[in-house]
């Protein structure tokens, strides 16, 4: 639940053909990083759900940044390979290039409307 949408994400937005080894781990140490030591104190296994979306976003980039590494990278719609390269070597930058292709839940309000 916590990693799969983050490697979801990033192996699309990296643009690879397949999910290397690399890539599960570097998602998995994401997660595992993700934890604060105070949470860790307290028992959790995992991060709160309320953090999910943060979580995807920082697992996703480094989905992407593996990719890059591995050459396994090919891009995305606009973002070829060598952009998203330049875009690894900086997170704030990767970072935003996920959030921005994130998809927002945001659905309309339907109203029942009696004639």
């Amino acid at each position: 639940m916590y990693l799969f949408p983050g490697i979801g994400l990033g192996t699309l937005l990296s643009g690879s053909r397949i999910i290397s080894d690399g890539m599960l781990q570097a998602a998995a140490e994401c997660l595992a990083s993700y934890m604060t030591e105070e949470e860790v104190l307290q028992g959790m296994i995992y991060p709160p759900i309320s953090k999910i979306r943060d979580i995807t976003k920082e697992v996703a980039a480094a989905v992407v940044k593996e990719a890059v590494e591995e050459d396994l990278a090919e891009g995305y719609r606009d973002v070829d390979a060598r952009e998203l390269k330049k875009l690894s070597e900086n997170k704030e930058e990767l970072l935003n290039y996920v959030q921005i292709n994130m998809w927002v839940p945001e659905y309309p309000t339907l109203v029942f409307k009696k004639d």
